[in-house]
């Protein structure tokens, strides 16, 4: 009997690293005053939520957008990158993540063109359950992405075109997003691309959705809805940057002090800065956002510098945590259903932060938490988060199974015999086999290449066939 492990690079953690644990769905809410503040990461929490998620996919692997039936794509990329951040469904997560690739033609393309921030969630998807961004579904997501910068005018070095622009799908958000999933696939970003997102920060230390000539700088513009820096953005910029160490002293100086003013006294964050003409509450992906670009900065968001009295930025945030019915371990979204409705957005951008993680989020937590056990007439059996995708213990073998190998993704696995014999199944490619062909001595093991796009056969005698 042999086991097949996943062997996953590691990348590491930006922020604090997450403990996990069993997932439980356990109720928390926010302590009395004097209490001591919770601190990260909240593993329990986090992985409740997670399970809420999960159980909101559909069979196919999608989240459902208001209309039941069609999938929103969006939300179904940030559902993988929750799970996949807990370690939590990630059956589910890969089910979720073949469905994207089945259909990343569809989200890809924005205004006619590739979208930047589709194509970095897509990458950060892929790199958060170990599988190649460069070989997804067929494509190179990473060449795509950087395919998408102007190299020349004035937004040279800006991912994505004026008229994605123009509709809120490329500017300081997406640029913020796309640095991170660069650095997730082992990329440097060029210089361009980094000066223009540093360039955008306003004077107060704010970034503007989608960049500051759309939306020029005013933290309280005369008779406007709201303040133009906003701290979704804000954080998303922050986390690119510091994701390719572009953080420079200056700039996170300024960023601090803008994240810092605009804290509500309930210890949270709403999108707008709260201003005299602006008040504003504070909401659960708002005060998510922020503790990660806190994280991002050094900065500890259990710091007395962030309490505002009993109310920390961990107690806002779990205040919006659903804790009866039967959405329970789902974060809620202020003025959607209830106090006790879960908020799909809400709880896949409450995960990750909860597990104390910026972007890009590391894959550690696939690797150990599943695997396949393989006899010699060929039988699989998965365990723990592993899926069988099927098996040759129906195959009338010509020599027993010796070897084994996963796809990157876990979405697949080959069995070798000891004639040569390939066995392929779930979204493994077969590539060729020594089956039928004469061996000066048997195969005993096999290995497949970091792009799933091969394997390597050796045999006792240290014959290597590709």
């Amino acid at each position: 009997m042999h086991i097949l492990r996943r062997t996953l690079m590691v990348a590491p953690a930006v922020g604090l690293a997450g403990v996990l644990a069993s997932a439980a769905v356990i109720a928390l809410a926010a302590p009395p005053a004097g209490a001591v503040a919770p601190a990260l990461p909240q593993t329990v929490v986090a992985q409740g939520a997670a399970q809420w998620l999960g159980s909101q996919l559909t069979p196919q692997g999608t989240i459902d957008d208001v209309t039941p039936g069609t999938p929103d794509l969006s939300a179904t990329a940030q559902a993988v990158l929750s799970l996949g951040a807990s370690g939590v469904d990630l059956a589910g997560a890969r089910a979720a993540l073949s469905y994207l690739k089945a259909n990343s033609a569809t989200y890809i393309t924005v205004k006619g063109n590739d979208g930047p921030g589709q194509l970095a969630n897509l990458i950060l998807a892929a790199h958060v359950l170990g599988a190649n961004p460069t070989n997804f579904g067929g494509t190179n997501l990473v060449t795509r992405l950087l395919a998408t910068e102007q190299t020349s005018g004035p937004n040279a070095g800006r991912f994505g075109t004026d008229a994605q622009d123009a509709d809120f799908n490329a500017g300081n958000f997406d640029q913020g997003l796309a640095l991170a999933a660069l650095a997730a696939a082992g990329v440097k970003a060029d210089t361009t691309s980094i000066s223009w997102l540093q360039n955008q920060q306003c004077a107060d230390g704010g970034w503007t959705l989608p960049d500051n000539v759309s939306t020029p700088c005013d933290p309280d513009p005369i008779g406007a809805a709201f303040p133009n820096e906003d701290t979704n953005t804000t954080s998303l910029a922050i986390q690119g940057l510091a994701a390719q160490g572009a953080l420079t002293a200056p700039v996170s100086t300024n960023a601090l002090a803008f994240l810092t003013s605009a804290q509500d006294a309930d210890g949270g964050w709403a999108y707008s800065p709260n201003t005299a003409d602006n008040p504003e509450t504070s909401d659960p992906d708002s005060t998510a956002l922020v503790i990660q670009a806190l994280l991002a900065l050094g900065q500890s968001p259990i710091s007395p510098t962030f309490d505002q009295g009993a109310n920390t930025p961990l107690t806002a945030l779990l205040s919006f945590q659903v804790t009866s019915g039967p959405d329970t371990g789902a974060f809620s979204f202020p003025g959607i259903g209830t106090a006790t409705t879960g908020n799909v957005l809400a709880t896949s951008q409450a995960v990750p932060t909860l597990e104390g993680l910026t972007l890009p989020y590391p894959p550690s937590s696939v690797g150990g938490k599943s695997y396949w056990v393989f006899t010699a007439n060929g039988a699989v059996y998965p365990f723990g988060n592993a899926v069988s995708h099927g098996s040759a213990a129906a195959v009338a073998l010509h020599a027993p199974i010796v070897g084994s190998a996963a796809t990157s993704d876990g979405d697949g696995y080959w069995l070798a015999a000891s004639d040569g014999g390939v066995f392929n199944y779930g979204d493994a490619g077969f590539f060729g086999s020594r089956g039928g062909q004469s061996l000066n001595k048997p195969i005993v093991g096999m290995a497949a290449t970091p792009d799933g796009g091969g394997y390597r056969l050796v045999a006792t005698d240290g014959g290597v066939f590709s």
